[in-house]
């Protein structure tokens, strides 16, 4: 635990029989249902606080190497585990109400003696004959989640990590806004058979226009969002739901108990065999060009798509996500600004090209991944996003590292006014090291940096994570790794002008010539894209 009392990543502090302290990361092998039955003995599962009336249903399951004198203390209360219980067993004062929760092929056991588990935190110690033979000891805990010794971690009713998944040769477009924004929409608008579209927000008249013509030519379309974004559900949000509901389309939002993301911040569509990954949102800001520097690719494979899809019906289904009437009539909306901006295109989409992608997500395997190919880069780290968590954050703690091994290695933030404060205390604390921190300077082609990507040498990652713990271990979150070193660039170049402010501010009748040569400027070597 930290000081704070909160569960820490794991939540777990373990003590054994012979005395010793320590992560269960540290002192216990992975456990399951599977393990023989003379094995050591532990407790394996918590379940303290599940979202039930009095909390009954909670349960732990222990592995006992056979029948004894068992029995479990908290320091308070006692309870003697039936002499029947053998093997791996869970234990419940409401055993009917534990079963909606514990493995099939768990049996549960009833405890006739009164042991609740505190959801504030609690110190639980097995005994065999009256000797304690194993110790854990958790924080508080949040509703819902439970911890099991093969997991090391809390997790929330309903949420199983996924592992990252590569595809080979997939046929793909990046592309930048607010320079692009058609690209944002333009799978829709040419879908024939279905259109998924996750988001955090979803507010841009264009976007619903959209869906709502492509529901009408006889698709079936979806959409998800975060029901708690921060400020509030928006009053332009309800309206663009309510239309959407009207027009026959499906609107889940989540917001349930327990819920299986802090927020569902993810910003991704599924169309037909294309799918749409974006570090936007789906609003005027974002996806409408309006605001936003923000990175997106689309991707014309069914592979792709249907991993995608496969997401999205996953964490459509959970109990978290309710339908979008049952979340209206319980909610309070709030008013929020449009974004109106007027941006110059500098940098176009290059031709699509074939390159080998993973998909990554969080919770899970994003942040691991990310930090694992930072961690690998010998040639050049490039990141864009809006904020970090600090200096000690574990994607920038990786950024640094590949500076301190010579890495050519930048990252460049939002000078939002709500972001320029703290961005610029994390510059002048990292100011004497060799990572390169800047704040962006749009100079009018521009509003403010939403992107969140970093380039890797010759592989580009690009997503909705940003540099945060919350991002990293409770957000949903989707990203594309992309390994081409014309992509690559292409973002690069993107990064660069960015950095440097755009250079030159040329009048607008030199734009098309500007990007024309941005473009043939496509197949110089790396060493050539310039920060200063």
């Amino acid at each position: 635990m930290d000081g704070s009392g909160v569960a820490t990543p794991s939540g777990i502090e373990r003590i054994t029989a012979g005395g010793s302290t320590g992560s269960v990361e540290a002192l216990i092998e992975a456990d399951d249902a599977s393990r023989p039955a003379n094995a050591s003995p532990a407790i394996v599962e918590l379940y303290p606080n599940p979202v039930t009336e009095r909390n009954r249903g909670e349960y732990l399951i222990v592995r006992l190497p056979g029948p004894g004198n068992w029995s479990l203390s908290d320091g308070y209360h006692r309870a003697t585990v039936p002499e029947e219980a053998n093997g791996t067993v869970a234990l419940s004062m409401h055993p009917s109400k534990a079963s909606d929760h514990v493995d099939e092929e768990v049996p549960i056991r009833p405890l006739s003696d009164h042991f609740p588990l505190a959801a504030d935190g609690d110190r639980i110690v097995l005994k065999e004959d009256g000797e304690p033979v194993d110790v854990v000891e958790y924080g508080r805990i949040r509703e819902g989640y439970r911890w099991r010794v093969d997991w090391a971690e809390w997790r929330p009713d309903g949420y199983e990590p996924r592992d990252p998944v590569a595809f080979s040769d997939a046929e793909l477009t990046p592309f930048v806004l607010p320079d692009s924004p058609e690209r944002s929409i333009r799978p829709i608008e040419t879908a024939s058979e279905r259109v998924l579209v996750a988001g955090y927000t979803l507010s841009s008249e264009r976007v619903v226009e959209a869906l709502i013509e492509a529901a009408d030519r006889g698709v079936t379309v979806r959409v998800l969002i975060e029901g708690t974004p921060v400020g509030g559900f928006s009053e332009r949000g309800a309206t663009a739901a309510d239309r959407l509901d009207a027009a026959g389309v499906e609107v889940r939002v989540l917001d349930g108990e327990p819920d299986r993301f802090r927020f569902h911040h993810a910003k991704y569509a599924v169309a037909d065999d294309e799918a749409i990954v974006l570090t936007e949102n789906w609003e005027e800001s974002g996806t409408d060009g309006r605001s936003n520097r923000g990175w997106g690719v689309t991707v014309t494979e069914p592979r792709v798509a249907d991993e995608l899809a496969a997401l999205f019906a996953h964490d459509a289904a959970a109990h978290d996500a309710q339908p979008w009437e049952a979340f209206r009539a319980n909610t309070t909306f709030h008013e929020s600004g449009v974004a109106n901006g007027t941006y110059p295109t500098r940098f176009d989409p290059p031709n699509p090209s074939a390159a080998d992608v993973t998909l990554l997500t969080a919770p899970g395997n994003a942040d691991d991944e990310l930090v694992a190919r930072i961690d690998a880069a010998e040639d050049r780290a490039l990141a864009i996003v809006p904020r970090t968590g600090g200096a000690d954050e574990r994607i920038v703690a990786a950024l640094r590292r590949a500076a301190e091994r010579g890495v050519e290695t930048h990252l460049l933030l939002s000078g939002a006014w709500y972001d320029e404060r703290e961005n610029r205390e994390l510059a002048d604390e990292l100011a004497e090291e060799p990572i390169e921190v800047a704040i962006a300077d749009p100079r009018g082609r521009f509003d403010t940096v939403h992107a969140k990507g970093v380039v890797v040498d010759e592989t580009v990652v690009v997503g909705s994570l940003n540099y945060n713990e919350v991002a990293r271990t409770e957000n949903r979150e989707v990203l594309l790794a992309i390994d081409d070193p014309e992509v690559a660039d292409f973002y690069a170049r993107v990064f660069a002008a960015d950095w440097r402010g755009g250079g030159v501010q040329l009048p607008i009748g030199f734009l098309g010539g500007a990007v024309a040569a941005l473009i043939i400027a496509g197949g110089v070597a790396r060493r050539e894209v310039e920060f200063t």
